[in-house]
């Protein structure tokens, strides 16, 4: 045993050196990079830093999503406004369009009339009388005279019965105080034309029970009488009837004028 004593120290000072070098590469590293307590100290906190990154992506992510979602919103607010905007921009365009195709087809029907005319529009209606007299926008200073015949573009109208300065207001032929000398235009045969079944419907009552009238017949006006020139459309006959005690003929007509759509008229000045 004494023999291996002198070995002793040999081997404890390789154990020293050995854990010197040990403790050098444990507590020591090359510049820039981390020690070992560093390297153990980001292992430890590593969790906890990726749970930290995760819960800010996530918190960053919700953030963003609610910021586009209130833009979203504001643009769907945007398109709303423009889509109604558009909307009721077509509306009126439409309802330009289609009163210029009415007023078009009113020029040209007065092309074929004889005498002077002018254009007007509906402007009001009597609730009470809602198809019996209307108000249009010319009067007095535009030439209008009481009993100045008003034409549609299909055929008669009425008659001016009331005239102010800028606006008259006219009977028309479905009131049942209204009356018009007409006749068949196939036969000639006379009778009186009177309102009072609605604004689709005109009596025309005859002189005699033997005249020549049937369904589908075209009535205008007779031009007997001061009212109305001759031969403005009225209507055509969709009903023959003889009434009680059955010494006349009557017979029912559809009206060429469409009563319920009236919006722009002619009007006779002279």
């Amino acid at each position: 045993m004494r023999r291996l004593f002198p070995y002793k120290k040999v081997v404890l000072a390789i154990v020293l050196v050995a854990a010197s070098v040990l403790l050098m590469n444990i507590t020591g590293s090359s510049e820039g990079a981390p020690s070992f307590w560093e390297r153990l100290f980001w292992k430890g906190i590593e969790p906890c830093v990726n749970l930290f990154s995760a819960v800010r992506d996530t918190v960053t992510d919700y953030a963003v999503l609610l910021e586009s979602k209130q833009e979203l919103m504001e643009q769907n607010e945007e398109l709303k406004r423009r889509v109604a905007s558009l909307e009721l921009l077509l509306a009126q365009l439409q309802e330009v369009q289609e009163r210029n195709q009415r007023l078009e087809e009113l020029l040209q029907f007065r092309e074929q009339l004889e005498g002077e005319y002018k254009g007007a529009y509906v402007i009001g209606r009597n609730p009470s009388k809602w198809f019996s007299a209307v108000t249009i926008g010319l009067g007095e200073e535009d030439g209008l005279k009481v009993n100045a015949p008003v034409l549609s573009k299909s055929g008669l109208a009425g008659r001016i019965i009331k005239v102010d300065q800028s606006q008259a207001q006219v009977l028309l032929l479905t009131d049942p105080e209204s009356g018009a000398g007409a006749l068949v235009s196939r036969s000639r045969d006379y009778g009186v034309v009177v309102g009072g079944g609605g604004p689709k419907t005109l009596t025309m009552t005859f002189f005699s029970k033997d005249v020549d009238v049937k369904v589908g017949d075209v009535i205008v006006t007779s031009g007997i009488g001061t009212l109305y020139p001759e031969g403005l459309l009225i209507g055509k006959v969709i009903e023959v009837y003889i009434p009680q005690p059955g010494l006349v003929k009557e017979c029912r007509i559809r009206p060429a004028t469409d009563f319920e759509h009236l919006e722009e008229v002619l009007v006779m000045i002279k």
